[in-house]
């Protein structure tokens, strides 16, 4: 079928029409959905940690690589991100602020759960939520610890004026955890979405 519309493609249009379509196919123009993910009762949620640079509209979020930088986007309440221990392969980490930013950070057709998506999950899961590597976090002093430990989730649920609820799984009891934290702390995310009926 395939053969058929492409031979046809060249025919009516010639070498640089059938050259556009290999290009398009080629360079990754197609449209699809690489997103890795579980059903978890009435949720979906992604396999894997959220690993953006940008915004969903396109703008870049802050890189804040030092302890200098990271602090000074706390200070402007502006979202930025890290990667555990500065190694592009050390897990993406973000600020509340990140988190929050109307631009949005989850990818088109997902969000950031709240709190209440987290509870949903507890009660479908027994508190025991799903599989992780324990990606550790970065704190409000911009100091990395945790990895290989604990694995630290944001929730777009603040808690107070300078908190947010999060959720915490460590190593030894694979058991969810709700914590108010400061929003300046870096952590994972965990995209989710509604399951199509």
């Amino acid at each position: 079928m395939i053969h058929q519309a492409v031979y046809s493609l060249y025919k009516k249009r010639g070498v640089l029409a059938l050259l556009a379509v290999v290009l398009v196919l080629a360079s990754g123009c197609a449209k699809r959905d690489a997103v890795q993910s579980i059903a978890i009762g009435k949720q979906v949620w992604m396999a894997e940690n959220l690993d953006t640079e940008k915004y969903r509209n396109g703008d870049l979020i802050r890189h804040a690589r030092s302890v200098e930088d990271w602090n000074d986007a706390i200070s402007k309440q502006e979202g930025a991100y890290c990667d555990y221990g500065n190694e592009p392969d050390g897990g993406r980490l973000y600020n509340w602020f990140a988190v929050a930013d109307p631009r949005g950070l989850a990818p088109e057709g997902w969000r950031v759960p709240t709190d209440e998506d987290w509870r949903e999950l507890e009660a479908a899961t027994g508190g025991r939520g799903f599989e992780t590597a324990f990606t550790g976090s970065r704190n409000c002093l911009g100091y990395f610890f945790g990895k290989g430990q604990a694995a630290f989730f944001w929730t777009a649920t603040p808690s107070g004026e300078f908190d947010a609820w999060n959720r915490e799984i460590s190593e030894g009891s694979r058991k969810l955890q709700r914590v108010s934290v400061a929003k300046g702390l870096g952590l994972s995310v965990r995209c989710v979405r509604e399951r199509e009926e």
